[in-house]
């Protein structure tokens, strides 16, 4: 079995939620250490290291560890996101880089980042030192919505900043047949859902990207029964600060109107989980110039409203976040779905990206 398979079956078997990826992290580790590559820090969950050939300058380069839930009660959690991939192509990359270091021009800081998923990882090694000293920062993403091997380089707005949110609703639980006798909190949320899916489409400047979801409904007990409580949640996404603001004001707006027509109560609760993903002009007219002898580079790629919490890093240094495509047919399953898988040849891909940085990079 290559080794690109190996590792990407290795991680697959052990995907993990954010920060209890434990078994990832070991696994990482082991592989450093195997191939005699010094760990700098061992976190919670995650490290960070660097490859140090005593150059002025450190690039640091970044892979993502954690896995998604695969069921409803969060007992088995898969790689639906392919961060395991992303894993083993800096694995794969890092063993090959410190073999040949003498080539290198840098110095390269590795980070294995875990809790990606939930917004907050980077924030987490960036506390305990994985950006100290460095000067610029790099990460990739597979995408399925691209062929295989196809790189896709934007400056500037790449990907939206994220909020979520956790709504309740009560009332007065009553029978069905009488909801005059209670108040109708399954109604009440269900207009408020709608209502506010008029702030994108009737309050927001049209020209400004931004979106609500709601993703998650829970209530109600019997057939028969109208519920005392309703809960909802969701995200919204948005790149202007402006965006963010209005979809909050507007989400608590709404809310005090529904309160008043059904004579209910709410409350909703906001976090914000990551903001936008901005590029450096430089860095990625610098990282362009390294990839596209090797690479097929895709220009044209447009922002999404996706978010990564690579913004991090950049609110710190410059750098670049960019997608390499993964799909071998027009028919691969989507990120975040059940099918998605990550093809082996997509690793390779990852670790001679990587390998054409550290080597080219002055």
């Amino acid at each position: 079995m290559n080794d690109n398979v190996k590792l990407l079956n290795d991680l697959t078997l052990i995907a993990e939620p954010s920060f209890q990826e434990f078994k990832t992290t070991r696994y990482i580790i082991d592989f450093l250490k195997n191939h005699s590559i010094k760990i700098e820090k061992e976190l919670k969950t995650g490290c960070f290291g660097t490859i140090n050939v005593n150059a002025k300058k450190t690039i640091a380069i970044r892979a993502d560890i954690d896995a998604l839930p695969f069921d409803d009660h969060h007992t088995i959690f898969k790689h639906l996101c392919g961060h395991h991939a992303h894993t083993a192509g800096l694995l794969l990359a890092l063993a090959n880089i410190n073999k040949n270091k003498k080539k290198l021009k840098t110095n390269i800081r590795y980070i294995f980042q875990p809790a990606e998923e939930t917004g907050i990882g980077a924030k987490f090694v960036i506390k305990h030192g994985a950006l100290e000293n460095v000067s610029e920062v790099y990460g990739l993403h597979g995408e399925p919505n691209y062929a295989l091997g196809k790189i896709c380089l934007k400056n500037g707005r790449l990907m939206a900043g994220s909020g979520s949110f956790d709504l309740t609703i009560k009332g007065k639980g009553t029978h069905a047949a009488f909801p005059q006798y209670g108040n109708d909190v399954i109604v009440a949320i269900a207009d408020y859902i709608n209502l506010c899916q008029k702030i994108i489409s009737r309050f927001k400047n049209p020209v400004e990207s931004g979106i609500i979801s709601f993703t998650m409904i829970k209530g109600g007990f019997a057939k028969n029964i109208l519920p005392e409580k309703v809960e909802a949640a969701g995200t919204f996404r948005f790149f202007d600060k402006s965006v963010e603001k209005l979809i909050k004001q507007k989400m608590l707006d709404i809310l005090g109107s529904i309160e008043k027509i059904y004579n209910v109560t709410g409350k909703i609760n906001f976090n914000l989980t990551t903001e936008p993903v901005i590029n450096n002009k430089k860095s990625t007219e610098k990282l362009k110039n390294i990839l596209k002898k090797e690479f097929d580079i895709v220009e044209d790629y447009t922002e999404v409203m996706g978010s990564e919490d690579f913004s991090e890093y950049l609110k710190e240094i410059p750098g670049v976040y960019f997608i390499v495509g993964i799909a071998k047919n027009a028919n691969h399953p989507p990120l975040h779905n059940k099918n998605f898988f990550v093809p082996d040849e997509a690793v390779m891909i990852y670790k001679k990206i990587w390998e054409t940085i550290a080597f080219n990079y002055e």
